[in-house]
């Protein structure tokens, strides 16, 4: 018992040296300051415009947070192609993994380490945005304007961002350049999976499957549907209209998270550097 339990600390300990090592990484990097700079900007610019322009804010709270929280998932696919995009494959481009790998630290706590740096950081840049936003509706709409739905939306938010940086992490522990992972994650997020999602719906098929057909919870939470051409058909059109199922798509989002993550761990072991 002794021995498993200094095995566990040994493991937690590694866990932690990579995931601290991976943030100062990201942050001499400035990759850190420039996503934290985009969630400044991003929460800020939807009040700061209309005020100085006079051009006047939401009549309600719900209304102001369903537009400011529009760009959640954008910020979320930004962030996870910055953090995880390159996090495994580079040390494949780099050869920097021929120093690393040999190391006595267990592989998996390595992984996990940078896994969680990864989830650190964008879970940072998310809640920084969440938090200039709930400051903004106090300021604007008083106390009152903060209710369960927008706490609600910012669970659904991280549950979103860990099915994004699992399908990320993925795509690096299978390629071999930083470059390839990192766009294939970006446009797979921003591009394929939405117009896959689309494609399905004009031939009558509901994308349940797809992690992009519920993003649109992230605002749909705060009680102001607003629909957008990618989750009515695109610009293709549909012949079917599909209303996403919340508990669905949290397990969607939870397979996502779990499978890919798993799936991630078990390529980049197999893996094998020359």
């Amino acid at each position: 018992m002794t021995k498993i339990l200094d095995n566990i600390k040994s493991d937690m300990y590694d866990m932690f040296l990579s995931t601290k090592f991976e943030l100062r990484k990201h942050y001499r990097r400035n990759r850190i300051q420039m996503a934290v700079i985009l969630s400044i900007f991003l929460a800020s610019v939807f009040y700061i415009v209309p005020t100085i322009w006079n051009m006047g804010l939401a009549d309600t709270a719900e209304e102001f947070a369903s537009t400011n929280l529009g760009f959640v998932n954008l910020l979320i696919i930004i962030s996870g192609a910055l953090f995880a995009g390159d996090i495994l494959s580079s040390e494949y481009e780099n050869k920097t993994g021929l120093i690393l790998f040999p190391t006595p630290q267990d592989h998996n706590s390595l992984f996990i380490g940078k896994y969680l740096a990864s989830a650190i950081a964008t879970f940072s840049v998310v809640t920084i945005y969440y938090g200039i936003t709930a400051l903004e509706i106090q300021y604007v709409y008083g106390i009152s304007g903060m209710g369960i739905e927008f706490m609600k939306s910012y669970l659904f938010s991280v549950l979103y961002m860990f099915g994004a940086i699992s399908l990320i992490f993925f795509f690096s522990s299978v390629m071999n350049r930083s470059i390839t992972s990192t766009l294939l994650g970006f446009f797979s997020l921003m591009m394929i999976l939405p117009i896959t999602e689309s494609v399905l719906k004009m031939v009558d098929i509901e994308p349940w499957f797809l992690i992009s057909y519920y993003e649109g919870f992230i605002t749909d939470l705060l009680g102001v549907i607003e629909t957008s051409d990618f989750r009515n058909g695109g610009p293709f059109g549909s012949s079917a209209s599909f209303t996403p199922d919340f508990y669905t798509g949290i397990y969607v989002l939870l397979g996502y998270t779990i499978i890919l993550f798993i799936l991630s761990l078990y390529f980049v072991n197999k893996r094998r550097m020359e």
